[in-house]
């Protein structure tokens, strides 16, 4: 790839060449709703890292790999538009929130927000009893169970136990779950949210429900502080621009949006780890092995023996890489741009795509193979800086990505210390379309419980 000393230039360069196969007029709109990482793919391996689909009403530049990705995210508020990228979601979610707000806006909100995630071992406990009555609940002593429908409430649980608190969780917990699925359907990067479909309307009408829910909990814990004080205690109570609290309809959307983003993406990359663990014994011995030795004596989860479990560690990363669950992330251009010898169009969509860029040669040695030690400090292989993108990039990098690191390294470790488990489906393919990639089902496990 060429390096501009400045990525823009002053010539007057060609769009990027086109991927092969498009339609008249629908270009690869069809496809790529069905299958777009096949589009996408295919678009690597006829052009290289940069290029073009045809998605009929606007075009969409891709670009793979660390130099472009840096360029990708660097630009998210610059010249490219994380709205115009997902407007969809306006229908969701506040307009002034996070991903959508003004840089400015955005900085503020995450000043909120950062200060009450940097302490993720203080969650430790929680999620530990959440995974407990998971075992004893769903699981018991053996039996089967179909990952995405088992690891979704459980999630949940523990993002409202963790961010709504305890009384939440108990008295509204299930309800909750229940209402924030059909909530959870009305995401969708293609369709418009205008047409009259069943799953957007039952969207809108769930979003409805959940802010009652969430504005009655907030009345009453201003009523009735809680002390010691929970996250959300601590959310409800914090301060925005000149120390004015921050308004209970941005609070709202704050707790719409944090538990749908990380419900969302950690549902598939618990399963898919522990499915990738499945189907490759050999490391799935030597995670035991780990486990084995760090809780011979105590199988207390401190924060100590959590940082020891350095093969999970790297398998976790390795799911990341192989299976993305946000497969595609996207962004609109507001002006024309000149990137190296490309010109790319006011309107248009830029996307980078880690379940590609994840397999390339030029990033990952033999990068169809499971091999979690690549990322092992002898290997390093995702030490250059925007290697490994699952989680996003920059400044609008999931905030939470160490939040859910720790509930899939405790979900995981958990299940592995107390069951023997094994795939019923061997072979879990992604759920196709533009959905978050998590397993498709069935993606069942036999599981008996081990002997203590």
């Amino acid at each position: 790839m060429k390096h501009a000393q400045h990525p823009f230039t002053e010539s007057r360069p060609v769009a990027p060449p086109m991927v092969s196969g498009r339609l008249p007029v629908l270009g690869h709109v069809l496809e790529f709703m069905r299958d777009p990482q096949g589009v996408i793919r295919r678009g690597y391996e006829e052009h290289g890292l940069i290029f073009t689909i045809d998605l009929a009403a606007r075009k969409g530049v891709v670009m793979l790999g660390p130099d472009y990705h840096q360029f990708f995210f660097k630009e998210t508020d610059g010249v490219f538009s994380m709205r115009q990228g997902y407007e969809t979601l306006l229908k969701m979610f506040d307009s002034r929130l996070f991903t959508f707000a003004h840089l400015t806006e955005s900085q503020e909100q995450m000043k909120v927000l950062l200060p009450l995630l940097k302490n993720n071992d203080r969650f430790i406990t929680l999620m530990e009893k959440e995974v407990d009555d998971f075992m004893q609940d769903t699981m018991g002593e053996s039996g089967d169970i179909d990952l995405v429908d088992a690891f979704g409430p459980l999630v949940m649980h523990i993002g409202a136990h963790a961010f709504f608190g305890e009384d939440f969780r108990y008295q509204l917990g299930a309800e909750y779950f229940s209402v924030y699925r059909e909530f959870s359907q009305g995401a969708d990067v293609v369709l418009p949210s205008w047409l009259p479909l069943a799953k957007f309307r039952k969207s809108r009408n769930a979003k409805a429900r959940i802010e009652t829910m969430i504005y009655e909990f907030m009345q009453k814990r201003r009523e009735a502080p809680r002390e010691p004080k929970d996250l959300f205690q601590e959310l409800i109570e914090s301060t925005y621009y000149d120390n004015k609290p921050v308004p209970d309809g941005l609070l709202i959307s704050m707790l719409l949006f944090i538990p749908w983003a990380a419900h969302e993406t950690t549902v598939g990359h618990v399963a898919w780890t522990l499915i990738d663990l499945l189907q490759n014994p050999k490391y799935l011995a030597q995670v035991r092995e780990e486990l084995t030795h760090v809780f011979a004596e105590d199988r207390s989860l401190t924060p100590d023996a959590l940082k020891q479990l350095k093969t999970l560690d790297w398998a976790i990363l390795e799911s990341e890489r192989l299976h993305p669950v946000a497969h595609v992330i996207m962004r609109g251009v507001r002006d024309d741009m000149i990137f190296e010898e490309y010109e790319v169009k006011k309107g248009s969509m830029v996307f980078v795509a880690p379940a590609t860029a994840h397999n390339i040669p030029e990033v990952f040695q033999n990068p169809d193979a499971y091999d979690p030690v690549r990322f092992s400090p002898e290997r390093s292989e995702n030490s250059k800086k925007f290697s490994l993108i699952g989680f996003g990039g920059g400044a609008h990098r999931c905030a939470g990505v160490n939040f859910a690191k720790m509930e899939i390294k405790i979900i995981i470790a958990k299940l592995l210390l107390n069951y023997d488990i094994e795939l019923i489906d061997k072979d879990p393919q992604p759920k196709p379309g533009v959905e978050t990639k998590w397993p498709e089902s069935p993606c069942r496990i036999r599981f008996q419980r081990l002997d203590t």
